[in-house]
């Protein structure tokens, strides 16, 4: 593995206990501080370098170690929301085409837009990692096995190596 394989802008949003989001960019995934501090607040959060791959991957969150992550499009949902009420309340002015129109602005903009990695726990995102191990779409059963613990009645057991290279969801 060359040097340049692994080198590409990351960067990593943390939510702050101060409740605004604390971010930090680099260079190459190996260039990340050993914390995070929050411009609002001061307050610092040290990283989890040890979830990070070799390959400049994520085998777990590097702001909280949690080795379960999700997989969705960096997309602003705001955004989204708005090209369809746009189409919706210009639907019987259009003959309807408003919506044939948003429903290809839709995936364009599902084609062009990067992946973020989120974290099921502390919800911080990883942008511009290696994308070696994948790690699956959201999936709802651990998502509740996470915030129910022992009374989540979801039958299957976590992964013992988090979400690194798992399948994606049936659901």
């Amino acid at each position: 593995m060359s040097a340049s394989s692994i080198e590409r802008d990351v960067e990593l949003a943390i939510e702050c206990d101060c409740g605004s989001r604390a971010r930090t960019r680099a260079i190459a995934p190996s260039a990340l501080p050993p914390a995070v501090r929050c411009a609002a607040c001061g307050a610092q959060r040290a990283l989890s370098a040890e979830r990070l791959a070799a390959n400049g991957g994520l085998e777990g969150c590097l702001a909280c170690g949690h080795r379960e992550l999700f997989t969705r499009k960096s997309f602003p949902r705001a955004l989204g929301v708005s090209i369809v009420v746009a189409a919706a309340l210009l639907a019987p002015w259009t003959h309807y085409l408003s919506l044939v129109v948003a429903a290809a602005i839709d995936a364009v903009l599902y084609r062009c837009t990067k992946d973020v990695v989120v974290c099921y726990v502390c919800g911080a995102e990883h942008r511009g990692f290696a994308p070696d191990p994948r790690h699956p779409r959201f999936d709802r059963e651990i998502a509740e096995r996470l915030r129910f613990g022992p009374r989540a009645v979801m039958g299957k057991p976590m992964r013992e190596l988090g979400t690194a290279n798992a399948p994606e969801p049936d659901h």
